[in-house]
């Protein structure tokens, strides 16, 4: 297999891949949603093409966009700025040429299983002898056959989630889309159906010419797709599109596999986890000759200058330090996304909690506990909150926070979340003040008033 780095280098997003037979493209897409104050932008310049007779994956963090991304292609949002183009024309309104499978199955409870793959015949004027026909046929190719009189409550994940193939598919589009479609099923499950669906895709028994998913998980990308879209957050921007030159069927264990899914592992850990950070103590900006310009200027500065938390709560990054004392201060991320059962999402974003504290540092893909880490293992309660609060007073949020506590030692709630959604609009501001409560009253720097809806200093004991 070729060198892994060599696939991995970042494409502008103008730089788009040369396919004659493209279906659906995204010239230079942004979106942008009002949120009350300043509009906040989910995507930003989007160029990519799906093209006929491949299976492309969109790879990417919860809030990179990626469900937006499939919107616009449905027709179901329209772009803040550039184009959706359908065989090159500029779509409007819904897009009929794709089909969805959703995470969360979107069955009717209340409809048999024929009758839900019915609805996917809506739009097609077929007799009720041809829509039973094409029923019979589907559910046959999906592996439902003798299920039609079935409810979905009476089926397991996985056949729901047939039911749900089954629906998309009967409608014959050119473009199968899924959203995440196997996240909600058990590991077994669902990989019993990815190889399912890549050996119906490569059988050709209906008129599909694409398929494209959504996924947070690397290894379900490298198993299916023959291109690999890596997008960043906040807003979510295309870093890298990887070929994937492995033939089917593709072995798991194999060494290409491995390989392709450790140099994934690597470029997302780089845009997540970068090994250089901002110094977050850097001095105050260049004195101007007005004062008013000044403190302008300082205030402006500071507001740049703060970067948003990871959205988990104390205790699983306290955890993760007993994990990696149990392994001898050392672990390899994807190992231990293995091992405390998270997503590798989710684990990157404990690490970067605890990496952002200095209680770990991530090497390349390695996280091991810092000399902070380990005094902070052997502290007693009172010490770990001692070490944790002087580490939060580092980060610019809490000291933006603390300064607005200075002097009336309250604020309201409402105000807080006013100002988080100007200093850090990409982040939803409910979820960023629940975690800033948590980490806060952790550290009996700040508490919250559910009654008052006020945050304020603790009164020392």
């Amino acid at each position: 297999m070729a060198d892994s780095s060599a696939v991995l280098e970042p494409k502008p997003p103008v730089a788009r891949e040369a396919h004659s037979d493209a279906i659906l493209e995204l010239q230079h897409v942004s979106k942008s949603f009002a949120t009350g104050g300043p509009r906040v932008k989910i995507l930003d310049d989007i160029s990519l093409q799906i093209a006929g007779g491949e299976m492309l994956a969109l790879l990417g963090q919860s809030g990179s966009g990626k469900s937006t991304i499939l919107r616009l292609l449905a027709g179901l949002a329209e772009p803040t700025e550039g184009s959706v183009l359908r065989h090159g024309q500029r779509l409007t309104g819904i897009n009929d040429c794709l089909s969805m499978v959703f995470q969360s199955f979107a069955l009717y409870p209340w409809l048999t299983v024929s009758e839900n793959v019915e609805i996917g015949l809506i739009n097609q004027r077929l007799s009720k002898e041809e829509e039973q026909a094409e029923i019979e046929r589907t559910l046959t190719l999906i592996g439902l056959s003798g299920y039609e009189n079935a409810y979905p409550k009476e089926l397991s994940g996985g056949m729901r989630q047939r039911v749900g193939f089954a629906r998309a598919i009967v409608a014959k589009p050119e473009i199968l889309c899924m959203d995440e479609a196997f996240s909600a099923l058990d590991v077994l499950t669902a990989e019993n159906l990815r190889t399912e669906v890549v050996n119906l895709w490569h059988s050709k028994p209906w008129d599909l010419k694409s398929i494209f998913f959504v996924t947070h998980n690397i290894a379900e990308a490298v198993f299916m797709a023959t291109r690999i879209v890596i997008i960043s957050s906040h807003p979510g921007r295309i870093r890298h599109i990887i070929p994937n030159p492995l033939p089917y069927p593709r072995d798991v264990n194999s060494k290409g596999f491995q390989s392709l899914v450790d140099a994934i592992h690597d470029a997302i850990t780089a845009l997540a986890l970068p090994d250089e950070h901002i110094a977050r103590d850097a001095g105050p900006p260049a004195p101007h000759e007005a004062a008013d310009e000044t403190r302008k200027a300082g205030k402006e500065a500071v507001r740049r200058r703060v970067e948003s938390i990871p959205q988990v709560p104390v205790g699983r990054m306290v955890g993760l330090l007993e994990v990696l004392e149990d392994s001898k201060e050392t672990v390899d991320i994807f190992e231990l996304s293995a091992s405390i059962g998270k997503e590798f999402g989710d684990t990157i974003a404990i690490v970067k909690g605890s990496e952002m504290l200095e209680l770990v540092d991530t090497p390349k893909h390695e996280v091991f506990l810092t000399g902070l880490g380990r005094q902070f293992l052997a502290a007693d309660h009172t010490g770990r909150k001692a070490i944790f609060a002087r580490q939060l007073l580092k980060l610019r949020l809490f000291q933006f926070i603390t300064d607005c506590l200075q002097k009336s030692k309250k604020m309201d709630a409402d105000i807080l979340l006013e100002e988080l959604a100007i200093l850090l609009p990409y982040d939803q501001p409910e979820k960023l003040f629940e975690t800033i409560v948590d980490w806060g009253r952790y550290a009996e720097i700040l508490d919250y008033d559910t009654d008052s809806h006020c945050i304020f200093v603790p009164e020392d004991e």
